[in-house]
């Protein structure tokens, strides 16, 4: 076998154990998801599980890191293209058609990364960098929105993006809990609030 192909079935492997470890944590709750069904799951050996991780925090943290940072990629704009409207919306977006990117590996419930979290504090201390990263990324967006104009230059950048990447947090705590958000209404009324007013016309002089 090549490298190219060795390299290829090895991540293939690891893809598998995360997307199985994601669902039997989910089925069965953090505690009472087995290495053994895990790898069964998975179709693979825990010989081959321990190629990949040290043990089940170590896939608890790939889990949430790949659905943590794969939603954060989708949604948050970055670079020459940051933007916060357009943040915004995709986020609503992602949310209305309930196939954002943390479902990309499966059903997965928040209270399941908050027992990770609360169980290891490599976890937690991962979780809130990832946190931190959105919020830099989101007063990014809000910063290149003031330049150009299009939101409130009499808004703190660094406690916008605070408030919301918090605000997300709540709203998928009652997204799990099966709470009917008006997600489109949150997103329209979240934008007028910080888009800013447009320039008043000078009155001609007669």
């Amino acid at each position: 076998m090549s490298t190219r192909k060795r390299e290829l079935s090895k991540q293939e492997t690891r893809t598998a154990l995360i997307a199985a470890g994601a669902a039997e944590f989910t089925e069965k709750g953090i505690e009472g998801a087995s290495l053994d069904a895990i790898c069964a799951r998975a179709g693979f050996t825990r010989g081959a599980f321990y190629v990949h991780f040290k043990d089940r925090d170590d896939l608890l943290m790939a889990i949430v890191d790949i659905l943590v940072s794969g939603f954060q990629a989708a949604v948050i704009t970055t670079g020459e293209a940051a933007d916060l409207e357009t943040t915004v919306a995709r986020y609503v977006a992602a949310v209305i058609a309930g196939s954002p990117a943390t479902r990309s590996i499966g059903q997965w419930y928040f209270h399941n990364t908050l027992a990770a979290c609360s169980r290891s504090p490599a976890m937690r201390e991962r979780y809130v960098a990832l946190q931190r990263e959105a919020m830099a990324k989101v007063a990014e967006g809000t910063r290149a929105g003031q330049r150009a104009g299009k939101v409130r230059t009499d808004i703190d950048p660094d406690a916008l993006a605070e408030l919301l990447v918090t605000l997300t947090l709540g709203i998928t705590v009652m997204r799990d809990l099966k709470y009917p958000l008006d997600i489109a209404r949150g997103g329209a009324t979240i934008s007028t609030l910080v888009r800013a007013p447009k320039p008043r016309r000078k009155r001609s002089s007669r």
